[in-house]
């Protein structure tokens, strides 16, 4: 129960810090681009999902032993 859990918070702060990234970068529309936020949210949330598609691997292989 906890490694889906885990998986669900993690791919849902995927989407999360992507947003941050498009946030930024939309920011430059308006003249107010915040280069931090676009690095912040694709490199978080890029790390957030390829943890989170290792702990699903993991529980996956949990359940074939």
């Amino acid at each position: 129960f906890f490694m889906r859990f885990g998986v669900l918070l993690l791919s849902i702060t995927t989407l999360v810090l992507y947003g941050y990234a498009l946030a930024g970068l939309g920011g430059f529309l308006w003249g107010k681009g915040n280069t931090f936020y676009i690095c912040f949210g694709l490199l978080g949330g890029t790390a957030s999902a390829l943890l989170a598609l290792w702990l699903w691997k993991k529980y996956l292989d949990s359940l074939t032993q």
